[in-house]
């Protein structure tokens, strides 16, 4: 761990994979898209998500072009858009989750909570002080944010300086990978990211109920673990408490986004909190 990531942040990561190494489970990291359907019903379900167990939050701030999401993450980001939701409303919402757990994050047990976003957004970032890619990672870090997850940046690249903009403020930046990628392109990850790596279960984009071919996955989950010796999340068409059991020993985090939202769309909060305890393990 470095020493700006234990100072803030990013140690939060860090400390939460700890655990689910310790306790030898899978930790969930419950995706929203922030703004959908409504500002204060993502509050809501933050809240939920929290109460409910989860070991980490993603936040995806909407973008017009969402190219690694499927139709239904698409449609909830332009609904959020159409609404008007910004990059500053995300910025305010993440300092008021994080606030709201100061006691948690005082004791260590805070709930890490993770941007996701588009580098057209991260590039084009502007507030009264700063702006581009440094201003975001500033904003990000002051916001209370652990990491930062943007899938379309090639690896191979350092995109305005993103990488070491993130570490310079404590906060990891994420990369996403998926199961075709090779293994130059894999050592390229290793040397820009930190706190875990994000694969995909498959190519293709999120939310598709296909069948996950998890042997193979394990297969290269083992393959990356190995060259970039990062902790590993695994997301798309994660959606089944069996899905989350069979990541055990492969994977240390589960990541679950279309899935909540249809869940949400269908039975609301109680059911979405209901759903979140089973696939978190929770049986109080």
């Amino acid at each position: 761990m470095s020493a700006a990531a234990e100072a803030r942040g990013g140690a939060r990561i860090d400390r939460a994979i700890e655990r689910l190494r310790a306790e030898n489970r899978v930790g969930i990291m419950a995706h929203l898209v922030l703004g959908y359907p409504t500002m204060e019903a993502s509050r809501h379900i933050a809240q939920v998500m929290v109460r409910s167990g989860v070991d980490l939050i993603e936040v995806q701030l909407p973008f017009s072009d969402p190219t690694a999401d499927g139709p239904t993450i698409t449609l909830a980001c332009h609904r959020a858009l159409e609404r008007g939701v910004r990059v500053a409303d995300g910025i305010r919402f993440v300092t008021d989750l994080t606030s709201g757990m100061a006691a948690e994050r005082a004791a260590g047990h805070a709930v890490p909570v993770v941007f996701m976003s588009y580098f057209n957004l991260v590039f084009n970032y502007r507030n009264a002080s700063s702006g581009g890619v440094e201003g975001f990672a500033a904003a990000a870090a002051r916001a209370g944010a652990a990491g930062i997850i943007v899938p379309d940046i090639p690896p191979e690249e350092e995109e305005e300086g993103y990488p070491a903009a993130c570490k310079a403020h404590g906060i990891h930046p994420i990369s996403v990978i998926s199961p075709n990628i090779g293994e130059e392109r894999l050592r390229a990850v290793a040397r820009v990211s930190s706190g875990f790596l994000y694969s995909t279960s498959r190519t293709g984009t999120t939310g598709k109920d296909v069948e996950i071919g998890f042997g193979k996955l394990g297969e290269f989950l083992a393959r990356a673990r190995k060259i970039c010796g990062l902790p590993l999340a695994v997301g798309f068409s994660i959606s089944k408490r069996e899905h989350v059991d069979a990541l055990r020993g492969h994977a240390e985090i589960a990541v679950i986004g279309s899935h909540l939202i249809r869940v949400y769309d269908k039975h609301g909060l109680s059911g979405l909190e209901r759903e979140l305890r089973v696939l978190a393990g929770r049986r109080d």
